[in-house]
């Protein structure tokens, strides 16, 4: 995934991104951080094809062709699974909930994903398992649970780009390391971005980019260790 040189700026003038670029490949967890206010909400919708730069380039680059990129566009958008920080579990089964994003996936491959989000071990103590009913607005379990059933959800549509905008932000600091560690291990070639206010996350990317001053810059590991040291 691959935002080269763009310039971005709102109807009314404000300036938001000049010149930034931006580089995200397969099994890379790819961190973007910076002050409210700053432009992360606007490069995530730049990325889904929501906004759309004044000028550069905003490709994504397919394993079998290489050398003939797909521009994102919102017809691209089928090839992202995003997973919000607000609670998006409907009211059902926890299988149903699951074969929302893919109708023939088996028991087999629901749970595998569960166990991706470490959703598995409070799931497997449910008298029904993935039969288990989900309240409305995710009635039944709490916002953390709720977080990683929506989290093994995007895990079992196998998109190739997987956003997780403050999607962990209700996990304790070590469920929160160990699903991304299972995201970064799993054999799917997934491109996983990520938007926290938790620095301690960072340890884990591959790459952490910082929005600021109208840039956006691949942080030093000196300022990535700053940024966790001063949290």
């Amino acid at each position: 995934l691959s935002i080269q040189n763009i310039d971005y700026a709102y109807r009314n003038g404000t300036r938001v991104f000049e010149n930034s670029c931006f580089l995200a490949q397969p099994h890379e967890i790819v961190a973007l951080v910076g002050p409210s206010g700053e432009g992360k909400t606007t490069m995530l919708r730049i990325l889904l094809a929501l906004l759309h730069p004044q000028s550069g380039q905003c490709l994504l680059y397919a394993g079998s062709t290489p050398d003939k990129p797909i521009p994102l566009t919102p017809a691209a958008r089928k090839l992202f699974s995003y997973v919000p920080q607000g609670n998006t579990m409907f009211t059902g089964t926890i299988a149903e909930n699951m074969r929302n994003v893919k109708p023939d996936a088996t028991d087999e491959e629901i749970v595998d994903a569960l166990k991706l989000a470490c959703a598995w071990s409070f799931v497997e103590k449910l008298p029904e398992t993935i039969n288990s009913v989900i309240r409305e607005r995710g009635g039944g379990f709490s916002e953390g649970q709720a977080q990683r059933l929506s989290i093994a959800r995007a895990l079992l549509r196998k998109s190739p780009v997987l956003f997780l905008d403050e999607a962990t932000s209700a996990l304790d600091v070590a469920t929160e390391r160990n699903v991304l560690r299972n995201i970064m291990q799993d054999n799917y070639p997934r491109t996983c971005i990520i938007t926290s206010h938790r620095p301690t996350v960072l340890e884990m990317c591959s790459k952490v980019y910082g929005i600021r001053n109208l840039q956006c810059e691949e942080l030093t590991k000196d300022e990535i260790n700053k940024m966790i040291n001063d949290f």
